[in-house]
């Protein structure tokens, strides 16, 4: 089903289709119990157990655990998986109410690459765009998936009976090996299944403003070519010119789709990262003492620093290829044209001049200067917990 993500050289045979790109996205959702095309009862009743003891119970297992743990380090290491998956359960809700506009975006999505046929726009497409989409799904799919066997191995070195993390379970899972096992077993499918939830939050905003970025350096090749090709009339570079701008509209109705799909998801992640950061770096500093821990949490520091990075840095380039477009528009040959094309050319010039930047929630800008400040912010988090020992 990946098959198409993941060439990684510019095949002329291979069809511009960014649906593909989606494909893990919607995966991830069906192993959720969501996104299938089905209305048989037990897809109802897989979605409703995976909600109930997933979803919801994890979180609530390790928050109601974080009252009950003796030591300072427990508390250090209960929270920072508790802030992750509270956030985690967080974001799947948010998410699971905007799937219908997540299908709109992948619509209009579809309706740009139809408009992707010259050579130069198709190599394009192979070359930066799937293998960048390509990039960020390894760099995700290493990283959770390193950070899952981390934390099983780290539990299963254990000398002595203890839970991946400290927990509350309505049983008593220390009295024998079966209930110690079936509570090990449960946190180690529960971290496996928000994984799994995360990775379909986590690549979505990267992997989308990754492939709008794109749309927008394929639109501003297709208008920078306009009125150079001597075979076509001025009727016809005229009519170009109007379906450049009916796509920049698109790829602006794209943007308020996009910016309506993560404006409260992003923000959470923004808020969560952060602190997690903090809590892991005192956790790894103050009260690690094992090899395995050591590489667990460094692990999962990485996970952390990644699950935001990516979203800033294809948020920035979205900026400035939505920046870069009026200069494409004005690079083509509109000398020679005819007076309407002109008039049309400055009307469309104005409007791709407006400042597009994606927010979370309104407040704070995806973009590179944002996870500088999120680093910062935590840093500073990290100061204070540190001089209050």
């Amino acid at each position: 089903m990946l098959r198409d993500l993941f060439i990684s050289k510019a095949v002329r045979n291979v069809p511009v289709d960014s649906d593909s790109f989606f494909k893990i996205f919607w995966m991830c959702w069906k192993l959720m119990g969501i996104g299938i095309e089905s209305n048989k009862w037990y897809i109802w009743v897989y979605d409703i157990m995976v909600n109930l003891f997933i979803t919801i119970f994890y979180p609530i297992h390790l928050t109601i655990g974080l009252f009950l743990v003796p030591t300072l380090a427990d508390v250090f290491k209960n929270l920072t998986i508790n802030i992750t998956d509270v956030t985690c359960s967080v974001k799947h809700y948010l998410f699971r109410y905007k799937l219908g506009k997540i299908r709109k975006l992948q619509g209009l999505l579809k309706q740009l690459d139809q408009r992707v046929v010259a050579e130069e726009e198709r190599d394009y497409f192979h070359r930066d765009i799937r293998i960048a989409v390509r990039n960020i799904m390894c760099v995700f799919c290493i990283s959770y998936f390193a950070d899952a066997l981390a934390s099983t191995v780290d539990v299963l070195t254990k000398k002595e009976r203890e839970l991946m993390y400290p927990a509350w379970f309505p049983f008593d899972w220390a009295a024998n090996r079966y209930r110690y096992y079936a509570a090990v077993f449960y946190q180690i499918f529960g971290v496996s299944m928000q994984i799994t939830q995360n990775l379909a939050h986590d690549t979505f905003a990267p992997i989308s403003l990754c492939v709008m970025s794109g749309q927008v350096r394929l639109l501003a090749m297709r208008v920078s070519r306009i009125g150079y090709d001597k075979s076509k009339s001025r009727l016809t570079h005229e009519r170009e010119l109007n379906e450049c701008i009916e796509d920049h509209k698109i790829l602006l109705r794209s943007f308020d789709l996009l910016q309506d799909i993560f404006w409260y998801t992003q923000m959470v992640q923004f808020s969560s990262v952060g602190l997690n950061i903090c809590m892991t770096v005192v956790f790894m500093l103050l009260f690690v003492d094992n090899l395995f821990g050591y590489v667990y949490y460094s692990v999962y520091f990485f996970s952390m620093a990644i699950e935001l990075l990516p979203a800033c840095y294809y948020g920035s380039k979205m900026q400035e290829e939505f920046q870069d477009l009026p200069y494409a528009i004005f690079r083509c040959n509109w000398l020679e044209q005819r007076k309407s094309f002109q008039q049309n050319l400055r009307i469309f010039t104005e409007l791709s001049r407006k400042q597009l930047t994606p927010t979370a929630g309104g407040i704070i800008n995806i973009h590179l200067t944002s996870f500088v400040a999120t680093c910062k912010s935590a840093y500073s988090l990290y100061t204070v917990l540190m001089n209050m020992k």
